[in-house]
């Protein structure tokens, strides 16, 4: 699964819960509501988090260990038993 396909499954359970929260079981004591919505928010900060590194990495604000002249280079066990 990509980068890009958890985000959107992110934002839509994100949707989902807003829909929830904004017409609860009238069972819901309020005080779950009141964790809903901490829950919520945390994953909202989290999303846009990960759409910004996301984002980032497309740009390639980061030297991956495979890249050519990285820093770090990836053993390759098999080149080395020859």
């Amino acid at each position: 699964m990509g980068v890009d396909t958890t985000l959107a499954g992110a934002q839509a359970e994100l949707v989902e819960q807003a829909k929830w929260r904004e017409h609860p079981n009238r069972d819901t004591p309020e005080h779950v509501r009141d964790q809903a919505e901490l829950w919520a928010g945390q994953a909202r900060t989290e999303l846009e988090w990960a759409k910004s590194l996301s984002k980032r990495l497309s740009e390639g604000a980061y030297t991956m260990a495979d890249d050519p002249d990285s820093w770090r280079t990836v053993p390759d066990h098999l080149k080395m038993r020859a």
